[in-house]
C-alpha cells in the first residue's frame, strides 16, 4: 500500500466501461447519465493503439499512441472536458505485461527484420538462445515443409524500393535480405514457388530470417518467447528494465500529469518478473509528473487474492476487487445445501474429487499440454542455480518433475520474491506447503530435486545471479499455470454449485458466514479503503446478478435435484455426459431472462457459452483440438431443453423459485458494495438487471438510450414520494429499475459523504432475534457523520420463493446501536425517517418496503 503523504486523487465510485467499438466521443455521451447515476470516475479499457478491430484492447501494438479507431486526442480532451463538467475523472487500465506478436506492431515488427540486432530487441521477453537467436513464430497451419510443398508461402514487394515480405495468407512478415537481395528480387517476380530451383531459393532466404516459421498447434512445444497465457499472438514484455519501462510508458505518464486522469489500472501485474520494483517505477514516474501541489494518480491493480492472502506491500492504493465479489456471493451461499448439492453432483457424475484436487490436475495438464517448452525454460535455470549452489551437477529431468509439482500444487498465483530481499514468512509457508503436497507424486530422486529446488527459491539471491534468473523465471511461470488451470479449466467443471465457481471463488468453502465478511470488512477498511469493491467484472464467468440467483440454488438442493431429476428423464441419454448436462440447466435457470420468457437470441446465447465453457474444460473438446460433434450434442441439448414445452416448463419453474430471493440477494449486493470499505465498482449495464455469462456475453455494449430512459422514470433524490415508489418499483421488480433506483440513491449517499467512506471506520452492529442468522449490519463513521448498511440473506428459507423479506416475517429481530442510538437516520433508499427503540433497530420496521436499507444519520 502507498504510504506517500501526499493526497491521492479520489476514485467515489467507478462505473466499467468498454471503449472498444464505442470509442471517445461516444464514452463522452455517457457521462451525464452516469452523472445522474451518481458515478464519480469513469474507469476505461486500454486506450492505447491495439490491433485493428481489437474487441478489447489489450492487444496493445502501440504503447506509445492513443488507439486512432478510438478516436483522437482531441476527442479524448473532449471526454475529459465533458468528464470534468461532471466533477468526474477517468481511470485508465494500462497493460505493461504483453502486446501483440502482430506486424501491425512496429517494435515486434522490427525485431523479426533485424533479430537481436534490433533496437527493441530488448522490448520483448524472448528466450533467443533457446531458437539459436531466433524468434519461434507459431503462425503455420500445418509444418513448414507442407506449407512450401503447396506453395503458400512467397516473398513478395509491394512497391519498388520498399522492403521485402514473406506472404503467407493474409500474414505478411517483414524480411531481411542481407546477402540474399539478388535471390529476393527472382523470388519476388517468381509465379511458382513450388519449382525445385524457387523452392530451394526460398528455403535458402527462410534460413537466413531472424525467425522460424512452425506450426500453431505446436507452440506448446516450440515457442521461445514469454506468451500471454497460452496465447500466441501476445509476447511478453521485458517491464524489469528502465528503459523498456520508458518506452512503453511514456504516453500514460504524459497523460497522468493530467488532474482529470484519476490514475491507472494494472492489467495482470502477477505477470510481471519483478512486480514490487515495477510498481516502484510506476509509482515515481506518476508521482514526477504531479507538480505544484497537485493531488497523487492512484494506482490499482489486477491481482486476485486467496481468502488468507494479503497484498504485498506495493505503493498501491488496493486491488480491482476480485475477492471483494467472491466475499459477497458468499454470502449468500447455504453452508449445508452446497454440500448436499455438491454431493448429488458427485454421486450423478461419478466424481467425488474436491476442487483443490481438480484445480491441481489441472494445473498438471495446464503445463504438459500448454506449457511444456516454458517449463523445459524455468528448469533448465533452476538446473543451473541448483548446481552453482551445490558441488554436483543435478539431473535436468528430476528438477523439471520437481517443478512442475511445485508449480501444480502452489495454492496461490505466485510468491513474490524480490532481488537481494530474503524471502517473507507468507512465501515460505506457502512453498513449504506445495512441496509437502508434491512430495507424493514424486520419486525419490525428484524429492531430493525438489529440496534442492526450495533451497534456491528461499536462497540468497542478486541480480547477475543464477538463482535470481531462476526464481524470476519460476515466478512467472506460475500464474499462467493457475490462470490456465484454475480459471480456464477447473471452474468450468467446479464439482460444486456455478455460484462460486468464480474468479477468486472458493468452490471447496463456498459459504461466508456474516462473522467472517465482518472480518474481511475490518481487514479493508485498514488495508486497502482505496481498492475497487467490484461485483462484476469482464473476467467474470458469470455476473453477479446470475451467480445471485444460482446461490439461491445452495438454500434448496433437494428440490434442485428434484428438478434435475425430472430433466434427466429426458434428455440423460443425449450426447454430453453428466457434468455438461448438469452445467447446462443450471446455466439456463441462472441466465433466464427477468421478463419471464426465452428467445431464439437467449437460446443462442446458450448454446455459444455451452461450446465455449466445455473447450474450456478440455474433456470432451477443447481449442486446441475441438470434437464438433460432441460440440453439436451441447448445442441440440440447448435446443432441446429450451424448445421442449416439458423442459422449458420445469427450467422455467425453477427459475421462477430464484426470482425474488436472487433478486433480493442482488439488492443486497448493492447496497453491501456501497457501504463496505472501498470505492464501489459498477460493471457497464449492470445498474439494471444484468444476467451475462463469460466474454464475450458479458461484453455486449451498453444499451444507453435504455439505461437512460429507465433512470429518468425514477423520482428525483428528496421526492417525498420515494417512500411509495419504492413499493411500486419493488413490485415491478421485473423491469430493473428497482436496482437502479438502489445504486443511485446509494452512490449519490458516496457522493455527499466522500470523507465518511474514504476514512469512517468500520464497526459490524450485533443482531438479536428468530431471525438473526438471515441479516447482515455494520457501520460506517467519521465523527459525527455515520451510515449503516442492514440487507438480509438466505431470504428464500426465511420468506419462501413467492414474497420478497419485508415487513413482520422479521417479528423480534432487531440491531444494538450501541453509540450510535443517539442518531436519527434516514434510509437513503427510500427516503424514510427510522426511529430508534431503546437503541434498538427493529428489522421488520426498517425493512418494511424494501428487503434492504442504507441509514444515514442527520443533523442534531
Amino acid at each position: 500500500m502507498s504510504t506517500d503523504s501526499a493526497p491521492l486523487r479520489q476514485l467515489g465510485s467507478t462505473y466499467r466501461l468498454q471503449l472498444n467499438g464505442l470509442g471517445f466521443t461516444a464514452a463522452g455521451r455517457v457521462v451525464p447519465f452516469l452523472h445522474e447515476l451518481g458515478v464519480e470516475t469513469l474507469y476505461v479499457s486500454p486506450i492505447t493503439r491495439a490491433r485493428s478491430g481489437s474487441a478489447h484492447g489489450y492487444d496493445v501494438v502501440d504503447p506509445t499512441v492513443l488507439d486512432p479507431e478510438l478516436g483522437s486526442r482531441a476527442d479524448l480532451d473532449g471526454l475529459l472536458e465533458s468528464l470534468e463538467a461532471h466533477g468526474m475523472r477517468l481511470l485508465v487500465d494500462i497493460v505493461p505485461n504483453h502486446m501483440a506478436a502482430s506486424v501491425e506492431n512496429p517494435m515486434f515488427a522490427d525485431v523479426l527484420r533485424y533479430g537481436r540486432g534490433s533496437r527493441y530487441a530488448q522490448v520483448f521477453d524472448i528466450a533467443w538462445e533457446a531458437a539459436d537467436n531466433k524468434v519461434v513464430l507459431p503462425v503455420l497451419d500445418g509444418n513448414v515443409v507442407d506449407v512450401m510443398d503447396a506453395g503458400q508461402l512467397r516473398l513478395t514487394r509491394p512497391k519498388a524500393g520498399s522492403g521485402y515480405l514473406l506472404a503467407y495468407g493474409d500474414l505478411q512478415l517483414p524480411v531481411d535480405p542481407a546477402g540474399d537481395e539478388d535471390i529476393a528480387a527472382d523470388l519476388a517476380d517468381a509465379r511458382d514457388v513450388k519449382e525445385p530451383p524457387a523452392r530451394r531459393q526460398l528455403e535458402l532466404v527462410l534460413s537466413h530470417q531472424h525467425y522460424r516459421l512452425v506450426d500453431w498447434q505446436s507452440a506448446g512445444n516450440t515457442v521461445n518467447y514469454r506468451r500471454f497465457f497460452d496465447i500466441n499472438d501476445l509476447i511478453g514484455l521485458r517491464q524489469e528494465d528502465p528503459e523498456v519501462f520508458a518506452v512503453t510508458h511514456q504516453l500514460i505518464i504524459e497523460l497522468a500529469a493530467d488532474p482529470r486522469v484519476a490514475g491507472v489500472r494494472v492489467d495482470h501485474v502477477d505477470g510481471l518478473r519483478d512486480p514490487a520494483a515495477y510498481l516502484a517505477m510506476l509509482r515515481d514516474a506518476l508521482d514526477g509528473v504531479t507538480t505544484g501541489g497537485m493531488d497523487r494518480p492512484v494506482i490499482l491493480v489486477e491481482k486476485i487474492l486467496e481468502r488468507d492472502e494479503q497484498l504485498p506491500g506495493w505503493p498501491v492504493e488496493g486491488t480491482t476487487g476480485y475477492e471483494f465479489a467472491m466475499l459477497v456471493t458468499g454470502l449468500f451461499i447455504d453452508e449445508a445445501g452446497a454440500a448436499r448439492a455438491t454431493q448429488a453432483l458427485a454421486a450423478a457424475t461419478s466424481d467425488e474429487r474436491s476442487f483443490r484436487t481438480r484445480a491441481t490436475e489441472a494445473k498438471d495438464h495446464a503445463i504438459a499440454s500448454l506449457f511444456p517448452a516454458r517449463l523445459g525454460y524455468v528448469s533448465s535455470r533452476m538446473t543451473r542455480a541448483v548446481a552453482s549452489a551445490s558441488s554436483t551437477r543435478p539431473n535436468s529431468a528430476d528438477v523439471a518433475a520437481a517443478v512442475q509439482a511445485l508449480t501444480s500444487n502452489l495454492a496461490v498465483y505466485r510468491t513474490y520474491r524480490c532481488i537481494d530481499q530474503p524471502v517473507t514468512a507468507s512465501d515460505h509457508r506457502r512453498l513449504g506447503e506445495a512441496a509437502a503436497a508434491a512430495r507424493d507424486k514424486l520419486a525419490e530422486r525428484e524429492v531430493a530435486a525438489l529440496d534442492s529446488v526450495l533451497a534456491v527459491l528461499r536462497g540468497p539471491t542478486d541480480l547477475a545471479g543464477s538463482g535470481w534468473d531462476a526464481i524470476g523465471a519460476w515466478q512467472q511461470f506460475t500464474p499462467a499455470v493457475v490462470a490456465k488451470g484454475v480459471e480456464d479449466t477447473a471452474l468450468y467443471t467446479p464439482g460444486t454449485l456455478l455460484a462460486v465457481a468464480d474468479v477468486g471463488g472458493h468452490p471447496d468453502d463456498p459459504a461466508v458466514a456474516p462473522s467472517q465478511l465482518h472480518e474481511a470488512l475490518s481487514d479493508r477498511a485498514r488495508h486497502s479503503s482505496l481498492g475497487l469493491s467490484t461485483l462484476s467484472t469482464h473476467d467474470s464467468k458469470r455476473s453477479h446478478d446470475v451467480r445471485c440467483r444460482l446461490a439461491v440454488l445452495s438454500e434448496s438442493p433437494q428440490d434442485w435435484e428434484a428438478a434435475v431429476a425430472d430433466l434427466e428423464v429426458r434428455h440423460g441419454r443425449s450426447g454430453p455426459d453428466a457434468a455438461d448436462r448438469r452445467y447446462a440447466y443450471e446455466t439456463i435457470v441462472g441466465a433466464w431472462p427477468t421478463a419471464g420468457d426465452i428467445d431464439g437470441t437467449f437460446i443462442g446465447r446458450i448454446q455459444d457459452h455451452l461450446v465455449k465453457a466445455a473447450r474450456e474444460a478440455k474433456r470432451n473438446t477443447s481449442w486446441l483440438r475441438p470434437d464438433e460433434r460432441y460440440e453439436q450434442r451441447l448445442r441440440d441439448l440447448a435446443e432441446q431443453t429450451l424448445r421442449e414445452p416439458a423442459s422449458r416448463s420445469i427450467l422455467r419453474g425453477v427459475s421462477a423459485t430464484l426470482d425474488r430471493p436472487g433478486v433480493t440477494n442482488s439488492l443486497a449486493s448493492v447496497v453491501l458494495r456501497a457501504v463496505a470499505p472501498g470505492v464501489p465498482d459498477v460493471y457497464q449495464s449492470d445498474d439494471l438487471w444484468f444476467l451475462a455469462l463469460v466474454d464475450p456475453d458479458n461484453r455486449r455494449p451498453l444499451d444507453l438510450e435504455h439505461h437512460r430512459a429507465a433512470l429518468s422514470t425514477l423520482s428525483a433524490m428528496g421526492d417525498p414520494e420515494r417512500a411509495t415508489e419504492a413499493v411500486r418499483l419493488l413490485a415491478d421488480w421485473r423491469d430493473g429499475r428497482v436496482k437502479q433506483a438502489v445504486l443511485r440513491a446509494a452512490l449519490h449517499v458516496r457522493r455527499s459523504h466522500p470523507d465518511l467512506f474514504a476514512r469512517g471506520t468500520y464497526r459490524a452492529l450485533a443482531v438479536h432475534g428468530s431471525a438473526r442468522d438471515h441479516v447482515v449490519a455494520f457501520a460506517r463513521r467519521d465523527g459525527d457523520d455515520a451510515a449503516i448498511c442492514l440487507v438480509p440473506r438466505l431470504t428464500l428459507t426465511l420468506a419462501g420463493s413467492d414474497a420478497f423479506a419485508v415487513g413482520e416475517l422479521w417479528q423480534d429481530t432487531a440491531i444494538d446501536l450501541a453509540e450510535l442510538a443517539s442518531r436519527r437516520f434516514v434510509d437513503a433508499l427510500t427516503g424514510v425517517t427510522v426511529t430508534c427503540d431503546g437503541g434498538r433497530l427493529e428489522v421488520a420496521s426498517v425493512l418494511s418496503r424494501l428487503p434492504v436499507a442504507l441509514l444515514v444519520s442527520q443533523p442534531a
